[in-house]
């Protein structure tokens, strides 16, 4: 066993640990932190394995080619897998450090405390994969490409692959940056399969330094390689970009006052009370201008929240913060038309009424809603509809209102007329 002396002194792994354990970190900063979600930081965490699994690689592969020019790779009292395992190790674990440095920083940015097990373990599988793909190209490949393949294959596994159609691929690579937002859960299939991949790529690796290269070893270890990641591919194939199953309702904080309901997240449970009080406000001013609305509110996904509910996720606790989003939840979502929908446009309509008569402040109408809206050049401004809509009758409100949700919900050519009428 090499001395740990020897090792600082000969290793790369020790060599560049400080660089790319602040590279890591450093990356982290520029990636978009969580609400108060380790799964969702430790998701974003893994946008930085790109980096880090490209140096395990490429470090891991010095060491096969070092390996393969002295005696150490003869036979010897030891395993070639405890020689292989010794090598690698340095390499997986400041990758490790590296990776824990950009979870680290996510989670301190994103005001989370815990980290996802589940996300670190598939990167640390990851970076095990990547080191023994490294340790092979060191074995086989002359130290001058041996080094630049450890560095380019991660990375185009990594950030190239996630950018490519089908938009499920991405899946497979064990990077999760889309996932998740606070009412969404890590989809087990995508962690299969991405474990799958990366088991695929060890057994491969095995194979072909586990003797003489020859044809018949190539063609078995592009087998080891292709069965597991069929099987990965076969578990996320069909889904969407982003990685994610609706989180537990179970989850939820349900409160209740004055007839109304609200139900948040653990991590919005501090916040609860005063969320409560300013949703049962804008609710009776909402009911005051005409406008009905749900007497349950959650932020559990849409496709598990109460039939009837209003489903939204808040990103603030401040009066018009919880106005814009309340506002934002009660306008109808736009569907996916083949065409696209023309009636698009009576969004930022519909969500300017609704907060304004929510008691949204005058400066933030202003700032969320003047001039919002660009249409063969001109710029559209709602707030004088919403001016208008104050001096008609209750009955001329909900009438505009629901022509509006109707323009909204339709594929159908419409004309872009949101005019009140007495």
């Amino acid at each position: 066993m090499v001395s740990l002396r020897t090792s600082l002194r000969v290793m790369p792994a020790f060599w560049f640990a400080l660089p790319i354990v602040l590279l890591a970190g450093g990356y982290g900063t520029a990636l978009y932190p969580s609400d108060h979600y380790g799964l969702g930081a430790t998701a974003m965490a893994t946008g930085a394995l790109p980096f880090v699994a490209g140096f395990t690689a490429a470090t891991a592969a010095w060491e096969g080619a070092r390996l393969r020019r002295t005696v150490w790779w003869s036979p010897t009292v030891r395993s070639r897998l405890a020689i292989v395992a010794w090598a690698v190790l340095p390499s997986v674990l400041v990758g490790f450090v590296a990776f824990l440095a950009a979870v680290g920083v996510l989670l301190v940015r994103s005001g989370a405390t815990v980290p996802d097990p589940t996300l670190i373990a598939v990167g640390v599988l990851d970076l095990v994969a990547w080191a023994a793909v490294g340790f092979a190209a060191g074995v086989l490949l002359p130290v001058p490409v041996a080094v630049p393949v450890g560095i380019l294959l991660p990375f185009v596994w990594l950030a190239f692959v996630p950018a490519m159609d089908p938009v499920w691929l991405r899946h497979i690579t064990g990077m999760f940056r889309d996932c998740c937002g606070l009412n969404e859960a890590m989809a087990p299939a995508a962690v299969w399969a991405s474990v799958l991949a990366d088991l695929g790529f060890i057994a491969a690796a095995a194979v072909l330094v586990a003797g003489r290269l020859a044809p018949l070893r190539a063609g078995a270890s592009a087998l080891a390689l292709a069965l597991p990641l069929a099987a990965g591919v076969a578990l996320v194939a069909g889904m969407t970009y982003a990685p994610v199953v609706p989180r537990d309702p179970a989850l939820l904080d349900c409160r209740e006052s004055s007839g109304l309901t609200l139900c948040v997240w653990p991590e919005h449970a501090p916040e609860a009370d005063v969320l409560l009080s300013t949703a049962v406000a804008v609710r009776g001013r909402w009911a005051a201008a005409g406008i009905q609305s749900p007497a349950v509110i959650t932020e559990a996904h849409r496709s598990t929240a109460p039939a009837g509910s209003l489903p939204v996720l808040f990103s603030g606790a401040a009066p018009d913060d919880v106005i814009t989003v309340l506002a934002g939840g009660l306008v109808p979502a736009v569907p996916d038309c083949e065409m696209g929908s023309t009636g698009g446009i009576a969004v930022p309509w519909l969500g300017a009424w609704y907060a304004a008569a929510g008691g949204m402040s005058p400066g933030g109408l202003e700032e969320g809603f003047g001039s919002t809206w660009n249409m063969g050049g001109t710029t559209l401004d709602p707030l004088p509809t919403v001016d208008a809509l104050w001096k008609v009758s209750v009955e001329a409100r909900r009438a505009w209102a629901a022509h509006a949700a109707w323009m909204v919900g339709t594929c159908a050519e419409v004309e872009q007329d949101l005019t009140v009428r007495p």
